[in-house]
């Protein structure tokens, strides 16, 4: 531990920088809570989400908690504002702290403030101190919807003094799949268990389907690029510039995975193109005056992807590893992914195995598939009733983590 706690020391003022950057672009971050000043609270159960892609993964999980033990306490952590926003809309009924930074003396401080003896992980968010001060103060810890690549994999390898102790700290992983759970089994972990993965059970909201942005767009060709990153939108941004020579009505809909990239990301589209907006200035109903409507919004990916005819699924044309392929599937859309999908590896190869998605190995060949398949309404609907037929088929996660772990 003596070296993981001395490349955190070297990374403080890193994690300054962006604590400083949270509370000046949030006005209510509670910056406080960072550094481990935590109001007293008492809990039942503790959930902890990295960011909004968590709070979301965690929902049909948490509902069907609260159903089984409607007058438990839940306690939420997050490490982003992003995160506590949406846990405020999705969960109005939890008490929200930010997560403490992993200093000892921070995560003690915390940890001193609340009375629970019961700590789920979503995804693979493991913080050595925070685990270690946990089991000392008597929590039970499970990581839930437990997933690690084969790159994250083979780095944990290389530090085994390190990471052996730390994946032997929590009491049981609850992973995605087989391959995941034998890299678990591999560092160390103590108990292994396959329940598959949660975000299949997500539901899509109702408000979604009510909105229905879809039928608002009309009768054009809708694409999405959902949760982008820096050097993927300008491959979008070129694709639709071609794509607009063959339909000249056609309509991007480009949303960045952080929104400390939406200003940057809609200059980068005014370059190329002069009918550009932010969804946040203008009204639905004008987004049809646009070649590109930039999302400036969080917590409405699923909103964009049923308002699309084919999408994207951003950080997968770099080395990014890729973001969730099952939201565009439950709504039966075209998917479109890059080379590098090692984060949801398994979800994705076999979605592709049974022709629910087409793989593009780079920007040439992404233009190339889209320009073909926005000619062709059989051939997308098709490929999205077979997303949506497999997304259905792996539902259930949720019930088998329900019923292995212990609530007592």
């Amino acid at each position: 531990m003596w070296l993981y706690r001395a490349v955190l020391l070297l990374l403080t003022p890193v994690v300054l920088l962006k604590i400083r950057q949270f509370k000046k672009n949030y006005t209510a971050y509670r910056a406080k809570e960072a550094f481990g000043f935590w109001p007293s609270v008492e809990a039942d159960l503790w959930i902890h989400c990295a960011s909004v892609g968590e709070v979301l993964a965690v929902r049909p999980l948490v509902l069907q908690w609260r159903e089984k033990f409607p007058t438990r306490r839940l306690l939420m952590t997050t490490m982003t504002p992003t995160g506590a926003e949406q846990v405020a809309k999705a969960f109005p009924f939890a008490e929200h702290r930010y997560l403490p930074m992993d200093w000892r003396c921070s995560v003690k401080r915390a940890l001193k403030q609340l009375t629970c003896k019961h700590l789920l992980i979503v995804e693979t968010e493991l913080w050595p101190n925070l685990l270690q001060r946990a089991k000392r103060q008597g929590l039970r810890v499970e990581v839930v919807n437990a997933r690690l690549s084969e790159r994250s994999f083979l780095r944990y390898q290389k530090f085994s003094l390190v990471s052996r102790p730390l994946f032997a700290l929590p009491d049981c992983f609850l992973a995605h799949a087989q391959a995941d759970a034998e890299r678990f089994d591999a560092l160390g972990a103590k108990k292994v268990l396959v329940t598959g993965s949660i975000k299949f059970d997500l539901a899509v909201p109702a408000e979604v389907f009510q909105a229905n942005w879809r039928r608002q767009l009309g009768s054009r060709f809708v694409w999405v690029g959902g949760s982008t990153h820096q050097g993927e939108d300008e491959m979008l941004l070129r694709t639709h510039k071609a794509l607009l020579q063959k339909q000249s009505n056609a309509l991007l809909l480009l949303v960045p995975r952080h929104p400390e990239r939406f200003e940057a990301v809609y200059a980068l589209a005014k370059q190329s193109f002069d009918r550009v907006a932010l969804r946040s200035q203008i009204p639905l109903a004008q987004w049809s005056d646009f070649d590109v409507v930039i999302g400036d919004s969080m917590g409405e990916l699923m909103y964009y992807y049923q308002a699309s005819d084919m999408a994207f699924v951003g950080g997968s044309l770099i080395k990014r590893g890729g973001h969730n392929p099952i939201e565009p599937a439950l709504l039966g859309k075209t998917i479109l992914v890059g080379p590098y999908t090692f984060n949801f590896a398994d979800i994705t190869d076999q979605l592709l195995q049974v022709n629910g998605a087409v793989r593009c190995q780079d920007a040439e060949q992404l233009e190339s598939v889209v320009l073909d398949l926005a000619g062709q309404a059989s051939q997308r609907y098709r490929l999205g009733q077979t997303a949506l037929r497999f997304a259905e088929k792996n539902q259930g996660a949720v019930t088998r983590v329900l019923t292995e772990i212990d609530f007592r």
